[in-house]
């Protein structure tokens, strides 16, 4: 059997373990970010069967006090990669509840984040997300800007020639979305996304003498596009859920017609899922992603791994072109007083059709990693993991699980 034939099957049993055992679960309980279903709703807000505002509690059970207080996380982050070199980040987030008498909603959060790293990048953003009316409103709004100096290695295949072309890379960016849920935990909702970008892409000092007569290039770029968005989310909890589903949907056009200079789609589904296998210390849980950009794309927003959470270990842009899934596992085991250790492994591939869809560049990663549990009740973790590829290693701080 082939390398690739090999990892094609091990991608097929992935898949098949990771959906079929929890497709059979009981729901999973409720708490405040597992919406339960409308019936209950009513009853926690007093009302009976027919919406009449009776009461519908035991006062022989009285209701067991919730945590309202806000809670403020200031951390510093430094990073390494091959793209960056070293950099210092820092990241404050405060986490509040709207209603301190809604206890189904998460707790909304506001954000803000900056990164300077030694290769003379740099990037600033500002978040804003909110959760009302017993968890049935979702919004999100995102803002930001910076410069990158990395390295370009081309699309599909062309990745493997070795030859890396310095790009830097200046813009800012908004985005917002929300979302309402319609029945159960299923939401629905629509999504705004603005960027303007400016990226110039040099010639390396190795390069031909006839490639260097066709560079430095230099393109701008206003993209501003509207999409749909759904979301089925079960998970127990936002920051690190221990069991329940999260699959989020998103398909977005970029037009013209809406602003920008590019004409161009993008399409993406990922699907989570969260088993505890022993009283929430021991917790292992499941991603498959997959993203697809149509003709017309700008080569440097193509779909590319490093950028998220698929594929630790790799440079952002290491890798890039239309198609892009993933597939990985991981294992968390909060073993002592918020302290907590993690092993991970996936797989994945990019690609340019659906007609290449299993042949394109198949790309290993695994790596472990440490968690410190910053706010028991919320769940707020402070994570650092070690991943590898097909080439150097990378670490990752951040506050939040991967996935």
């Amino acid at each position: 059997m082939s390398g690739r034939a090999w990892v094609r099957r091990a991608f097929g049993i992935w898949l098949a373990v990771a959906w079929v055992p929890e497709a059979q679960a009981q729901t999973p309980r409720q708490n405040i970010t597992s919406p339960p279903p409308k019936a209950d709703l009513d009853a926690k807000a007093g009302k009976d069967a027919s919406g009449n505002g009776q009461a519908a509690t035991d006062p022989a059970q009285p209701a067991e006090p919730v945590d309202t207080s806000p809670k403020f996380i200031g951390v510093p982050i430094p990073i390494y990669n091959p793209q960056l070199d070293f950099a210092l980040g820092a990241m404050g987030m405060l986490t509040y509840p709207l209603d301190g008498k809604d206890t189904v909603s998460p707790p909304s959060s506001t954000l803000a984040a900056g990164m300077v790293s030694s290769n003379k990048s740099w990037f600033a953003m500002a978040g804003q997300q909110v959760f009302w009316a017993h968890d049935d409103n979702r919004a999100t709004l995102v803002v930001g800007g910076g410069h990158f100096n990395s390295d370009f290695y081309g699309t599909g295949d062309a990745t493997d020639a070795g030859l890396a072309f310095p790009l830097g890379t200046s813009g800012v960016f908004a985005m917002t979305k929300y979302l309402r849920r319609v029945w159960n935990r299923l939401y629905f909702g629509g999504k705004y996304q603005f960027s303007a970008t400016n990226a110039v892409l040099e010639a390396p000092d190795e390069a031909s003498d006839t490639i260097k007569t066709y560079l430095p290039v230099e393109k701008s770029f206003r993209n501003s596009g509207l999409g749909a968005i759904s979301e089925f989310d079960s998970r127990d909890n936002r920051f690190s859920a221990t069991r329940g589903f999260y699959i989020p949907l998103n398909t977005i056009f970029f037009n013209t017609a809406f602003g920008g200079t590019t004409d161009y789609s993008v399409f993406d589904v990922a699907y989570n899922s969260y088993h505890d296998l022993h009283q929430k210390q021991l917790i292992l849980a499941f991603r498959g992603f997959f993203q697809a950009a149509s003709a017309g794309t700008p080569a440097h927003l193509l779909p590319t791994i490093g950028k998220g959470a698929d594929l630790r270990g790799y440079a952002t842009g290491r890798y890039r072109d239309y198609l892009f899934m993933a597939a990985q596992s991981e294992l968390r085991w909060y073993f002592w007083k918020g302290l907590g250790a993690v092993v991970f492994a996936g797989i994945g591939s990019t690609t340019s059709s659906f007609g290449e869809l299993f042949h394109g560049t198949v790309l290993p990663s695994y790596g472990l990693g440490l968690r410190y549990m910053l706010h028991p009740k919320q769940r707020l973790v402070m994570r650092v993991d070690y991943g590898r590829g097909n080439e150097e290693g990378m670490f990752y701080f951040s506050v939040s699980e991967a996935f």
